[in-house]
Formats: C-alpha cells, structure tokens, sequence
C-alpha cells in the first residue's frame, strides 16, 4: 500500500495517542489531526474523544459532547447533558451572565482568570484569589465594597428574567436586555415602544415564553416535565391560577393541553375528558350526525371540533392522521391547500 506522503510502507494510517512519522498518516483515519513529535494529536483549538475523533469549539447553545468542546470557544461554558454522557448543549453556569455579545462571563464570588472579565459585569472589580477559595474569584478592589440593595441584590439568588416575567430587581432584567428594568414586579423595556413592551416579547402567539425568554411549545407546559432550563413552565402551574397555554381542571389542577380528550382521565375530576365524545369501532354518517345533534357538545375553545361533533386535542388537526369519525380533521382542502 502506498500512503500519501509516506517515505516507507511500513508508514501505516494511525488512531490519536499511537505513533506516526508524517501527518498523512494521522488524517488519514482522525481528521483534523497531526503527527505532533512521533505520535498523532488534535490540532489546536479541536479536543480528542475517543481516539478517532477531534471535535470543534462549540458555542453557547450549540451540541455538544463534552464540556472542552464548550470551554475552547468560552473558558466559562459548560456541557448540560440532554443525555447523559452521550450529548447536550453549552450552557453558561448559574452566577454567571450572558453579555449583549453573548459571552459568558462570572459575576462577584464567581471563578475567574482575567481582571477584565470580573470587571466587565462588575465595576471595580478584580480577579483575585482569596482566603476562602483556593481558586481566584472575582471580588471587589480594595477600598471597595459589594453593593446590596434595589437594582443590584446578592448574586446568589440573582435569575436571568426576560420581558413580561416577574422580577424582584432591575438587575435581574438587565443580566437578560441591557435596556430592560424591573417595573411593577414585571420586567419592561426602558424606553416602552411598539417594537419593544411586555406585550412583544419574541416568542410566537400560542408558545410559552421561560423566564429566562426560552420560548417553547404550549404543549409541554404544565406536563410535570421541565423543559425550560430555569423549570418556569412547571414553576407557574398553581392551582386555579393556571397559565393561559395549560389546560386548568375543574379542581383548579393544572394540565397540559396535550392531555385534553386523550382518552385518559388524567385530572383528579375527570374535566379534561367530560367534554369530549371520541365514539368507538364504525359509525355512519347518520349516526354521527344524530349525535351531534342530539347531544351538542360544544368543544373547548382550546380544543379542536370536528364535523362529526367530536372534541380531539388541538395538535390532531392536520397531523396526516385521521382521528375524526368524519376524517374532518384532514380535510384535503383545508390541509393542504388552505383553503
């Protein structure tokens, strides 16, 4: 076998961590490697997994598979399994904030390496070691003490909050948008506009807005599974006060809409089901029919009703599966044409 660039036959392909003569030799089997004094090795700026993988620098909310993947594109990123130790995304830690350019940087009591990142959240303040932590932390300059107070409270409960959510302090808005404050308990623009308000927050009519402005589908609200990083769309799920995207129980318990008229009596009262007549093996049209009219249900006006009077979940309209007795609810001209 003749290897390019190869001076003997003996100079077969390698795998990371075995020995090399030329480069060739290393690419040949693991790109992005290279034959680094006798012994193939990632170039720089890419992490090695295994020993036939040299992975890039992943960025904040990109996949990745180790924490190294996030620290080569910022010190401060982590890997947050979505599952664990196969993969996830870089996320910034807790006590940590986000700047206007998206990097990652620590505020007060944080881990550090550079005076400029501690100062770059906090004024006045340096990366230095201290005699509580053998790691350097940013902490105020001498002469200077951390301020306690309206807009900037104790670092360790601060939360990112974007527009239209809760807040406790204007510091709390800001870590999120720059030009945002703490009004009223709820964060709001600076400068209120018709680009920039409560009421135009980013996500799309009928998502979920997270606290800290992660938009997500209605469907997975109130589900009693965290999909919001910062647990707000189970966080909001009280009793008798459910939010507008859940379905509320007759008990006041809150439910994700996707569980309405599933056939499952999921609500301690039954409500989510009471409504919904799904029918069951064949039926004729006059049958269906002289349900419809005898009995009138009317659906909830999150649900979706077809011809035939039936109340299936709002996500069944369209899906390409027939769930309607009638078929209504894949409709040809409504599906696909619009019409």
């Amino acid at each position: 076998m003749c290897l390019p660039g190869a001076k003997s036959a003996n100079h077969t392909p390698s795998l990371l961590g075995f020995g090399c003569a030329v480069n060739e030799q290393c690419t040949l089997k693991v790109p992005n490697s290279q034959c680094v004094n006798g012994m193939c090795k990632c170039k720089s700026n890419f992490t090695p997994i295994r020993r036939d993988k040299c992975l890039p620098p992943a960025k904040l909310e990109d996949y990745c598979l180790n924490n190294e993947m996030c620290m080569m594109a910022n010190e401060y990123l982590y890997c947050k399994w979505i599952i664990p130790r196969i993969y996830g995304k870089c996320k910034c830690p807790n006590n940590y904030v986000l700047t206007k350019d998206e990097q990652c940087m620590p505020m007060l009591e944080s881990k550090c390496s550079h005076d400029e990142h501690c100062a770059k959240i906090t004024p006045n303040s340096e990366c230095k070691s201290s005699a509580f932590s053998r790691d350097s932390t940013c902490l105020c300059k001498d002469g200077y003490n951390a301020t306690k107070g309206n807009n900037e409270e104790n670092v360790t409960s601060i939360s990112v909050v974007s527009l239209g959510k809760s807040c406790k302090s204007s510091l709390e808005c800001r870590i999120r948008d720059p030009f945002s404050t703490c009004l009223n308990g709820v964060c709001e623009c600076i400068d209120r506009t018709s680009e920039c308000s409560v009421a135009n927050r980013g996500c799309y009519n009928d998502t979920f807005q997270c606290r800290n402005g992660k938009c997500i589908s209605w469907y997975f609200v109130c589900d009693k599974t965290v999909h919001c990083d910062d647990g707000s769309d189970e966080d909001v799920c009280n009793k008798y006060d459910c939010p507008k995207e859940a379905f509320q129980c007759g008990d006041g318990t809150c439910l994700s809409r996707g569980s309405v008229c599933n056939g499952r009596w999921e609500c301690p009262d039954g409500s989510d089901e009471a409504q919904c007549y799904r029918g069951g093996g064949q039926s004729s049209a006059h049958e269906i029919n002289c349900y419809s009219t005898l009995v009138g249900i009317k659906c909830n006006s999150r649900l979706h009703q077809c011809k035939s009077g039936q109340c299936l979940p709002q996500h069944t309209f369209c899906n390409t599966i027939t769930e309607c007795l009638d078929a209504s609810d894949e409709n040809p001209d409504v599906c696909e044409n619009g019409n």
